[in-house]
């Protein structure tokens, strides 16, 4: 008699680790028995991608191994910036004789290893491998990008272009998630830890330079460039650590990468905000190195927004463009001043309002911490009101009031009321910054330059060094009467 047929049950697929150590899995969620058991982490029962140091299993190298894949990803990735800087958009240019200008005034800087990027815009496995040299001082780097940069960049081309819509509509190139080099995630992991909480008043899951930003890095090189430039810039800073990468190669590739997508009229909304969150993460990296060419990325960021229908056509960007605007609006407000005496009368009187989006986003998320970030609010409007209060006064060619005096004062306590290390002290570093520059007795220039010192002891970014050495000279002029707004655009630093 033939035996009856059993039920088909299907099979039930446990953990990866029970897998492989062939035993059947119990299935427990969210950790299987077997493996809590033994001691073992279990992976869950989702779809997992393992791949061998960043790199899928199917990409292994018969002829190098290890060392030879990941040695022909770092090139692949150079010849890939080198692709990158010679798009369609640009080729219309190379006969003209500004195109040397706007490509080398934008790309072309003297290395520490002591060679040039090549006409090509490549990088070689050297340049952006882990074994490169320090990079120099930026305080002593002389080049700067051309203006002429930005009027390509920002200003729509009235040039016809051959394959223009073509080019302009062509989808976003994702990153390929399993060639992702092992520097470069180590990079982004940097930014996330060290950057992105500097940002932002409180470093929360609703952080948008973690949240927002980190997701669209994997899907845009220029995004991606821009992110790991800030990173390589910073860990460059610390004396202790070999640089990761070159950082310099990773801005000037960025640079580039903006250069290609300068047609903005002729985008979608999309990538319009992708040049502009570029330029914002460029405006971070000059802030985190204390580099001089913050005032050409500052006009970049100004054009750009310019260029794609001003504050307006980010205000129906959705949260992307609400995030940016709310950072854009904070820098306007901040870098002004750090660009020419009138600039930054005409934006605190006029956009200072704005700049105040920042704290209001947190009210909502934080109302029990509404108290600390009125008075975050109360203390950068002080800020505001000293530095009308110099420009006004040298304007009308009158003393100094005795209430701009005593703001000194009533802004010191405001800012004792900030015990070491309390919520949002590390965003008071521009407000100190123009409060002790209006100071004159020795306690308060110690009081805030230790409160600096603590700043930079903590985040490591520096501009703030550079800073406390233009205070410094400054107090060393001292004669009461100092017109310090008009010297600050000569310190070309981002102070934030």
């Amino acid at each position: 008699m033939a035996r009856k047929k059993r039920d088909y049950v299907p099979k039930v697929k446990g953990c990866y680790e029970c897998s492989q150590r062939r035993i059947d899995c119990d299935g427990t969620r969210p950790s299987c028995a077997k493996c809590k058991n033994r001691g073992i982490t279990c992976s869950g029962f989702v779809l997992k991608y393992k791949f061998l140091d960043g790199f899928s299993s199917r990409q292994r190298s018969t002829s190098g191994g290890r060392g030879a894949l990941l040695r022909d990803a770092l090139a692949q990735t150079s010849a890939h910036g080198s692709a990158r800087v010679t798009s369609k958009v640009l080729e219309p240019f190379r006969d003209s004789p500004a195109w040397d200008d706007v490509y080398w005034n934008s790309s072309a800087r003297t290395y520490s290893d002591g060679g040039e990027w090549s006409s090509q815009g490549g990088g070689s496995e050297r340049d952006l491998g882990c074994n490169v040299s320090t990079s120099k001082d930026h305080a002593d780097d002389k080049e700067e990008l051309s203006s002429g940069v930005i009027d390509d960049l920002c200003i729509i081309s009235q040039t016809s272009r051959p394959d223009t819509d073509s080019v302009s509509a062509e989808p976003l190139s994702p990153v390929n998630l399993s060639v992702l080099e092992p520097w470069k995630e180590f990079l982004l992991t940097h930014f996330s830890e060290a950057i992105a909480p500097e940002m932002v008043v409180v470093d929360d899951i609703n952080n948008g330079w973690r949240r927002l930003i980190l997701p669209i890095a994997w899907s845009n090189a220029m995004v991606m460039d821009a992110i790991l430039a800030v990173s390589a810039f910073h860990l460059s800073g610390r004396a202790i650590l070999q640089p990761v990468v070159n950082a310099d190669r990773l801005y000037a590739l960025a640079i580039n990468q903006l250069l290609n997508r300068k047609d903005l009229a002729d985008r979608s909304d999309e990538p319009k905000q992708l040049v502009v969150l570029a330029i914002v993460v460029l405006l971070v990296s000059v802030m985190v190195n204390g580099m001089p060419d913050f005032p050409i990325v500052f006009q970049m960021l100004e054009a750009a927004v310019t260029a794609i229908g001003g504050d307006a056509a980010l205000e129906d960007g959705r949260e992307m463009g609400s995030f940016l605007l709310r950072q854009i609006r904070k820098m306007r407000v901040y870098a002004a001043p750090l660009v020419s005496q009138d600039a930054g009368k005409n934006a605190i009187l006029y956009h200072s309002r704005e700049s105040f989006d920042c704290l209001y986003y947190y009210h909502n998320l934080y109302p029990d911490h509404c108290p600390t970030f009125d008075l975050i609010a109360d203390i950068r409007q002080q800020a505001f009101n000293i530095y009308l209060c110099r420009v006004l006064t040298n304007d009308n060619e009158t003393p100094l009031l005795p209430s701009c005096v005593d703001a000194i004062e009533t802004f010191q306590r405001s800012l004792e009321a900030f015990p070491e290390g309390a919520l949002g002290e590390h965003i008071l570093v521009w407000p100190t910054f123009i409060a002790a520059l209006e100071c004159h007795t020795s306690e308060q220039r110690l009081f805030f330059e230790e409160f600096l010192l603590r700043q930079y002891h903590r985040n490591n970014f520096l501009n703030i060094p550079k800073a406390l050495v233009f205070l410094r000279n400054i107090w060393s002029q001292d004669e009461g009467q100092l017109c310090w707004p008009a010297l600050i655009p000569q310190l070309r630093v981002f102070i934030m």
